[in-house]
C-alpha cells in the first residue's frame, strides 16, 4: 500500500477522488454523514475511506474539529492500493445529541401541558410549530414525561398534565399524533428529532403511598390491580408509537423509561415497583424494537461529590466516589435480583457549583460512576435525561459548555436534554419555548 497528501475539506459524504487531489465531499448522506457547513453543532469529524462502496468503510483519521459554518481544509495521509488512481471519502460528523424536556407549550405548565389535549387543533398546531422552532435552532432530541395521574372516571382539575391511569383511548390517539408530529419535522440544517418517552406515577398511581397490600395510590387500589394498570399502560404506550418512523426510515422513538430517578432505598415501595414490573416492561418494549430504561438521579452539594475522604458504610467501592451513593445502590439492587441493566446508564445530574467550576464538578461525577458502575456490568456510557436550563443565560452557557466539552472529548457522555417544565429554571420557575440548544453544543474558543 501507498500512501498519498491529500487537502480535506470538511464537508460531508462521499465522491471519488484522485490520489492525490484536493477533494469537497459536498452532500448530506442519509448514514451519519454530515456537513459542518450547513448543519448546527458538529464538533468532531473523522475521515474514513472505501476503495469501493462495496467493502465498507475504514477510519484513517479521527478527532478532527471544526467550526459549524467554516469550510476548514485539513491535510491527511489518505491510503490507496498499488496502481489504484481513484477512491471513496466521506467526513463522518460527531453531532452531539442535545435536546430538551418537552412536555409543556407555555410556562404554566399545569394547564399547557399539551398530550392530554393534543387533539386539539389549535393545541397540535402550536407544539408543530414549536418543534420546528427547536430542530431548526440545533435539537436533534425531544424527551417527553408523561404523568398518570388521575383514576378513571373521576376530574383532573382541568389541569392537562394529569394523565389517566390506566391511559385513556383518546390519550392513546393523542401520543400517536404527537409522535407523527416529532417524525416528520426537519431541520434546516437536515437534521431530524429522535423522541424518548418516561413514565412518572403520582396520584392514582403514587406507589410510594401505601403498601401493595393495603391499597397504593391515592384511591388507593390494590397491588394487582395497580399491575394491571401498569401493565395495559405500557402495552397503550406501545401500540401509540409502534410503526411512527421518520422520512428517512428511522423509527422515532428509541428509549422508553418506566421510571425516574429511581432510587432503591430512598422511596417507599421501589424494589416491590421494580421487581413486580420491569421484567414484563423490559420484554414488551424489547419486543416492540425500542431501548428499554430506567434513569437515577445524582443531585447533591458541591463538598459531597468533591468529598476526598468519603467512607460508604456499606459498599467498599464506593469510597471517594460518593455522587455514585444512589446510582450504585439502585443497580446493585438490579444486579442481585437480575433485573436488567440499562445498556446506558442515564442519570439525572443536579449538582451546583458553590465554587468549583461546572467542568470539575461533572468530570468528577463521571469518573466516579467509571469507577464504581461497571463492577456491576454496567457500561462506561452514561446520558443526561434531566438536567439544569438556568434562566440566567450566561450561568446556562458556562454549564452547556462543559457538557458540550465533555460529550466532545471524552465520548462516554451521549447525550443531554435539559430540563424546563415544571420548575425548570429553579424551584418555582418554569421555563418556556423557546430554548438555546446552542449553549449546549460547543462553541469553539470558549
Amino acid at each position: 500500500m501507498r500512501t498519498y497528501l491529500a487537502a480535506l475539506t470538511v464537508a460531508a459524504l462521499a465522491v471519488a477522488v484522485n490520489a492525490g487531489n484536493s477533494f469537497r465531499i459536498t452532500s448530506l448522506s442519509g448514514d451519519g454523514a454530515l456537513s459542518c457547513t450547513n448543519f448546527p453543532g458538529a464538533t468532531r469529524y473523522r475521515v474514513e475511506w472505501a476503495p469501493n462502496l462495496r467493502d465498507g468503510w475504514t477510519n484513517i483519521l479521527d478527532g478532527l474539529s471544526a467550526i459549524p459554518g467554516t469550510g476548514l481544509t485539513y491535510t491527511v495521509q489518505v491510503p490507496m492500493e498499488i496502481g489504484q488512481t481513484s477512491a471513496f471519502y466521506r467526513v463522518v460528523a460527531t453531532v452531539p445529541d442535545v435536546g430538551a424536556d418537552y412536555h409543556a407549550y407555555g410556562t404554566d405548565f399545569v394547564h399547557t401541558a399539551f398530550l392530554t389535549i393534543y387533539h386539539q387543533p389549535t393545541v397540535r398546531q402550536t407544539v408543530r410549530d414549536q418543534l420546528q422552532g427547536m430542530v431548526d435552532r440545533g435539537a436533534t432530541r425531544i424527551s417527553t414525561r408523561i404523568w398518570f395521574v388521575t383514576e378513571p372516571g373521576t376530574t383532573n382539575f382541568g389541569e392537562t398534565w394529569r394523565v389517566t391511569f390506566p391511559m385513556t383511548d383518546q390519550e392513546q390517539t393523542n401520543l400517536h399524533l404527537y409522535a407523527q408530529d416529532v417524525a416528520a419535522v426537519q431541520g434546516s440544517g437536515g437534521n431530524r428529532l429522535r423522541l424518548d418517552l418516561g413514565m412518572l406515577w403520582l396520584g392514582a398511581a403514587d406507589y410510594t403511598r401505601g403498601t401493595p397490600t393495603t391499597g397504593l395510590g391515592w384511591t388507593p387500589i390494590t397491588g394487582a390491580v395497580f399491575t394491571n394498570r401498569v401493565n395495559t399502560t405500557t402495552d397503550k404506550l406501545l401500540a401509540a408509537v409502534s410503526g411512527v418512523s421518520r422520512p428517512d426510515g428511522v423509527r422515532v422513538v428509541e428509549t422508553i423509561y418506566l421510571n425516574g430517578e429511581v432510587m432503591i432505598g430512598a422511596k417507599a415501595n421501589e424494589d416491590w415497583f421494580m421487581t413486580a414490573h420491569y421484567p414484563r416492561f423490559v420484554s414488551a418494549v424489547t419486543q416492540a424494537g425500542f431501548t428499554p430504561s430506567v434513569y437515577f438521579i445524582v443531585a447533591d452539594s458541591q463538598d459531597h461529590v468533591l468529598q476526598n475522604d468519603y467512607i460508604d458504610p456499606q459498599y467498599p467501592v464506593l469510597n471517594n466516589h460518593r455522587s455514585m451513593f444512589w446510582v450504585y445502590r439502585t443497580l446493585r439492587f438490579l444486579a442481585d435480583n437480575s433485573l436488567f441493566i440499562p445498556a446506558r446508564i442515564d442519570f439525572s445530574y443536579y449538582v451546583p457549583s458553590s465554587g468549583a467550576t461546572y467542568t470539575q464538578l461533572l468530570t468528577r461525577v463521571l469518573d466516579d460512576a467509571d469507577a464504581t458502575l461497571p463492577t456491576l456490568g454496567a457500561t462506561q456510557s452514561y446520558a443526561l435525561p434531566e438536567t439544569y436550563y438556568f434562566a440566567d443565560g450566561a450561568q446556562r452557557r458556562v454549564f452547556g459548555q462543559a457538557i458540550a466539552e465533555e460529550m466532545a472529548t471524552r465520548q462516554r457522555l451521549k447525550l443531554v436534554a435539559f430540563w424546563t417544565t415544571p420548575d425548570g429554571g429553579g424551584t418555582g420557575t418554569n421555563i418556556a419555548y423557546p430554548f438555546a440548544f446552542e449553549d449546549y453544543r460547543l462553541i469553539p474558543g470558549n
